[in-house]
């Protein structure tokens, strides 16, 4: 479990191989076999000692009751610093568990379940003196996990325990008072259910040229064929998964010929990392242009989010492909997913100037608002419900907005966008 852990962690779990494991044990494959079925068994095993690892350093604190604020940042230290001193399990356990298995898959979707739980039992155990805080558990969990992974990324895990505080500031803009029901969890945050039905998916992917002598210009037939062949890659990798597609899948599902598919690509990965960047240009002038629509800045960040969620929707083969697939696909991919998230924190920069009390804020802010936001949109995608994200426009706004006006002028303000965004959609 040792050799998977550190293999792993140096080199992507996708790549390892059962005789690197072997060898870097000390043991010979036959022993391997008599341990684990497989590679994927002998990984989950080594993501269950590395949830306990750090995971573990939480249930002690979050079980001592007191104020939330304490509890949270002993909580906070303890986890970071487990991270610092065994970056290696935390790269397993935050990053090269995505790239796993559908046993793998589960395994992590049950641990961060129950840690989801742990944390909102914690935020339910709020004292009648003290606040709660007003934000999904989830949200909060995909915030820490977007800054960690960051850092074991880069290998800046010396700075985590240093972040400490600053997450504590971004925490405590949603703190509310205990006897004050939590609205970001509540029926108020999602938009009334459509009573039509909503249209189908608008993949953007081109139709096939005639067949024969078309007098098309040759540009026009090679960027069909690049084309045809990213939406392919996709399409091919939502279904059967990174690890498991091949070439010959690509090629079948684009319509091409084997040959056409090198004169675009050398192979797979680069094909994948092609049609990750495919959108990018498109999806950063279609928010950005839905931004600047509006004149209050909380607008802006609801017209942007509402066309996010219109682009996603539209393709989730691309959506999946860019955000969930990415982390089968190695370190290139992994980078260029946390870029798709940074990128968002653009639309947050008004939000320090929004009062005067946002200019104290940590920059960190932003990144833990992406980071929320994106395990938000990262859960519907991995479920295959992209179209269900639409209907939590008005939380994903929320925690968006919360830390630059307070929470309590977040929920008004975004109830009264939503009733004006629901008014316009109607007439």
């Amino acid at each position: 479990m040792e050799a998977m852990i550190e293999l792993s962690a140096k080199g992507g779990y996708q790549g390892v191989s059962i005789a690197q494991v072997s060898s870097r044990a000390g043991v010979s494959s036959a022993t391997f076999y008599e341990q684990f079925e497989g590679k994927e068994d002998c990984m989950l095993a080594a993501y269950r000692a590395v949830a306990e690892r750090v995971f573990g350093q939480m249930q002690p604190v979050l079980l001592d009751g007191g104020d939330w604020s304490d509890a949270a940042r002993a909580a906070l230290r303890r986890v970071l610093q487990a991270v610092q001193s065994d970056p290696n399990a935390g790269r397993v356990l935050f990053i090269e568990a995505l790239a796993g298995g559908p046993l793998i898959g589960e395994e992590r979707a049950r641990v961060l379940g129950e840690f989801e739980r742990r944390a909102q039992d914690f935020l339910n155990s709020a004292t009648k003196t003290g606040k709660t805080l007003d934000i999904p558990a989830a949200a909060l969990v995909g915030a820490a996990r977007s800054i960690v992974s960051r850092r074991l990324r880069t290998n800046a895990e010396d700075e985590l325990p240093t972040l400490v505080d600053d997450m504590m500031s971004w925490l405590e803009s949603y703190a509310i008072p205990p006897t004050q029901a939590r609205w970001s969890t509540g029926p108020g945050a999602l938009l009334p259910v459509a009573s039509d039905p909503a249209p189908a998916p608008d993949a953007q992917a081109p139709a096939r040229l005639p067949r024969g002598r078309h007098g098309l210009p040759a540009g026009v037939v090679a960027r069909s064929q690049r084309t045809r062949i990213i939406y392919g890659t996709a399409e091919v990798m939502m279904a059967k998964g990174y690890a498991n597609t091949t070439v010959a899948d690509i090629v079948a599902q684009a319509g091409v010929a084997r040959d056409v598919f090198y004169e675009h690509f050398t192979d797979k990965q680069h094909a994948f990392l092609e049609a990750q960047q495919h959108p990018t240009q498109h999806i950063v002038d279609t928010c950005a242009a839905a931004f600047f629509s509006a004149e209050e800045w909380p607008e802006r960040v609801w017209n942007s989010l509402d066309a996010l969620i219109g682009l996603i929707a539209s393709n989730p083969a691309i959506s999946h492909l860019r955000l969930i697939e990415c982390y089968a696909a190695g370190p290139a991919a992994i980078r260029r997913a946390e870029e798709i998230t940074r990128s968002f924190t653009i639309f947050l920069e008004e939000g320090y100037g929004y009062r005067a009390q946002a200019r104290e804020l940590p920059r960190l802010c932003s990144e833990a608002i992406a980071g929320a936001i994106f395990a938000v949109i990262q859960r519907y995608i991995a479920r295959g419900d992209a179209a269900a994200l639409a209907r939590h426009l008005p939380q994903l706004v929320y925690i968006a907005i919360t830390p630059f006006v307070g929470a309590e002028e977040a929920i008004r303000q975004v109830g009264q966008i939503a009733a004006g965004d629901l008014a316009a959609r109607r007439s």
